[in-house]
């Protein structure tokens, strides 16, 4: 996955943070982001869906449209994407108000025909 996919959604997030300032502010992004539908971040990645877990997690839901599961190292795949995701995190300033409520974060991958790739987990923890 190329960068530019997760600075997209790093924009689009802080785009509709910034708007937002009550308890909702989660569900408010997720349902932003979501009216518009699936869509393709580059030639390799679909982001099909944002979605709230409990009170303080962002799940980040996609599809890489050309890969089997079976034929995705896992190991090589956390650490292509971890380094680059928890960065962009730390540093972005439009990210700064999740930070500041320390939001969780999560990244669910599937394969074209929907089998399970990898779910990151990023907490507080790892971006402070």
């Amino acid at each position: 996955m190329k960068y530019f996919a997760l600075l997209f959604l790093f924009f689009v997030l802080a785009r509709c943070a910034d708007n937002t300032a009550n308890t909702d502010e989660l569900e408010i992004i997720a349902s932003e982001f979501n009216r518009d539908g699936a869509r393709m971040i580059d030639s390799e990645t679909r982001i099909d869906a944002i979605e709230i877990k409990g009170t303080n997690t962002i799940v980040y839901k996609y599809t890489l449209v050309n890969l089997q599961a079976k034929h995705v190292d896992t190991t090589e795949f956390k650490q292509a994407l971890m380094p680059g995701i928890i960065s962009l995190i730390k540093l972005s300033p439009e990210m700064k108000k999740l930070r500041d409520r320390e939001t969780n974060f999560e990244y669910f991958y599937q394969d074209k025909d929907k089998k399970f790739i990898y779910n990151f987990k990023i907490t507080p923890q790892d971006y402070k």
